[in-house]
C-alpha cells in the first residue's frame, strides 16, 4: 500500500500546478483541492475552509474534531451529497462537481455507514443487504452476493433474521455488509461506533480494518472515540473547517504521548509556563528530561 501524502497548507501559485497534480490523480482514492463549503444564512459559515488532503487507495484513516469543526461535511462533499462552494473534489480520479449522474456515481463507487444503522425493520439481513443491488442485479445473483457478503462479516448464521432479532453489533455489521454491496472501492462511516459499546465497537474496527486490507477498500470513519481512531492508520484532526494536523497511529505508549503533547498541560510543559512548573516541584533536569519526552519528533 503506498504510504499517504497530507497537504496542510495553500498555496497562491497551486493554479499553475493542477495539470501537474490531476496527472497523478488515479493515485489517490481521495484528493481535494483548496476545497471549501460556505453556507450564509445571514452569518458566513466556513463549514469547510482551504481543506487539502490526499488518501491513498486500501487505506482505513479517521477524522476527529470537536462538534462544528466540519467532520461531518468533509464526509458529505466527499460523497457527493453536498456541493463545495470552492474547490475541487476527486474520488477514484473523477472530479465530483462535473458527475452529471451523481446517484449512479455513488451507488457504483461509495459506500455508506452511519451511526444508526437505518436498515429496514421488516427485512431479514440478507433482504436489507440486497436492497442497494436492485437494478443492478438479478434476483439470484442478489441472494448468491448478500449470502457471501453475510459470510464475510461473520453473521452467515443471521441472515434470516429481522434487524430487531440482532443486537447492536450485528446490525452494524449488517449495515456494513450493505454498504459493501456493488462493490464500492470507497466507504464513508459517519460515527460507525457511536451507539455501541466498547466491545462491539473494538470488533467493528477490527472488521473495517480486515476488509480494508483483505479487500482493499479505502475507509473514511468519522468518530471522536479516541479508542476507535487508534484502530486506523491514520488521523486527520480538524478544527474551525480546517485540517489542523494528522497524527501516524504508532504503539499504544506513542499514543498516549502524542494525546499529551496536545493536550493543555502538554503545551504549557513544553512552553516552560513557570507557574505550572514551580508547582510541579520537579529539578530543572527533570523538566527537561520531561520536556524531552514530549516534544513532538518528525516520526
Amino acid at each position: 500500500m503506498p504510504v499517504a501524502k497530507f497537504v496542510g497548507e495553500t498555496s497562491n501559485d497551486r493554479g499553475n500546478i493542477i495539470g501537474e497534480i490531476m496527472s497523478e490523480t488515479t493515485t489517490w482514492m481521495i484528493e481535494t483541492i483548496d476545497l471549501s463549503r460556505i453556507y450564509r444564512n445571514g452569518d458566513e459559515i466556513r463549514a469547510l475552509d482551504t481543506v487539502n488532503m490526499h488518501v491513498s487507495p486500501g487505506e482505513l484513516v479517521t477524522v476527529m474534531g470537536p462538534s462544528g469543526s466540519g467532520k461531518s461535511t468533509l464526509l458529505n462533499v466527499i460523497g457527493a451529497l453536498d456541493l463545495p462552494t470552492s474547490g475541487q473534489v476527486y474520488v477514484n480520479g473523477h472530479e465530483v462537481t462535473k458527475i452529471r449522474n451523481k446517484d449512479a456515481f455513488r451507488s457504483s463507487t461509495i459506500g455508506f455507514i452511519f451511526q444508526l444503522h437505518n436498515l429496514i425493520p421488516t427485512l431479514n439481513a440478507r433482504e436489507n443487504i440486497e436492497v442497494p443491488m436492485r437494478g443492478h442485479l438479478g434476483a439470484r445473483a442478489r441472494k448468491k452476493r448478500a449470502e457471501e457478503l453475510l459470510e464475510l462479516v461473520d453473521l452467515a448464521d443471521r441472515m434470516n433474521h429481522l434487524p430487531n432479532q440482532l443486537s447492536g453489533g450485528q446490525r452494524q455489521r449488517v449495515a456494513v455488509a450493505r454498504a459493501l454491496a456493488n462493490n464500492p472501492p470507497l466507504v464513508l462511516a459517519d460515527e460507525p461506533t457511536g451507539s455501541l459499546d466498547t466491545k462491539a465497537s473494538l470488533e467493528l474496527m477490527n472488521l473495517l480494518k480486515d476488509l480494508s486490507q483483505s479487500q482493499g477498500t479505502t475507509f473514511i470513519v468519522v468518530t471522536h472515540d479516541l479508542n476507535v481512531a487508534r484502530q486506523t492508520e491514520r488521523v486527520l484532526v480538524m478544527e474551525d473547517g480546517k485540517i489542523v494536523r494528522q497524527d501516524i497511529i504508532g504503539s499504544p505508549i506513542e499514543e498516549d504521548l502524542k494525546q499529551w503533547q496536545h493536550s493543555r498541560l502538554g503545551q504549557r510543559i513544553l512552553a516552560r509556563d513557570e507557574a505550572l512548573l514551580s508547582n510541579l516541584e520537579l529539578s530543572t533536569h527533570q523538566i527537561e528530561a520531561l520536556q524531552k519526552v514530549l516534544a513532538p519528533t518528525n516520526g
